[in-house]
């Protein structure tokens, strides 16, 4: 019977160490583009250079729908709030300045198994035009 009892436990910390979460980041950045423009939303997950040389975003990194339809974010709270529909935690906010544009700087966590799991369901104009090559 003991022998029972210790393969049952030995098979849920195996199953344990198998199913371990890493934990990823996402920061999300608002720089003023111009007075009472509004503000340009950048989504940094580490993982993909989404800066042109020139330092501005490129157009394939722009996030879309399931339909490939272009997602405006108006403000850092639009952002917030896809995040958190996408399944990230907010960490952490911080500004800094640039010259005299100020940047807020929001941290975002999620616990996956792996990077693409922590961004599924968020979809670029890339990953949108791979995901629909030759349909």
């Amino acid at each position: 019977m003991k022998k029972v009892y210790l393969i049952i436990v030995l098979s849920f910390v195996l199953m344990g160490l198998q199913a371990q979460d890493k934990r990823y980041y996402c920061e999300v950045k608002g720089a003023e583009k111009a007075i009472g423009a509004g503000l340009k939303i950048v989504f940094d997950f580490g993982n993909n250079p989404i800066y042109t040389e020139w330092g501005g975003l490129k157009s394939n990194q722009q996030f879309v729908d399931e339909n490939g339809k272009e997602i405006p974010f108006n403000s850092m709270v639009d952002a917030g709030n896809y995040m958190s529909a996408k399944g990230w935690s907010f960490l952490q906010a911080y500004t800094s300045s640039y010259g005299s544009t100020s940047i807020i700087h929001w941290i975002f966590y999620k616990d996956a198994e792996s990077p693409d799991k922590a961004v599924e369901g968020i979809m670029t104009v890339e990953s949108y035009r791979q995901k629909n090559k030759g349909k």
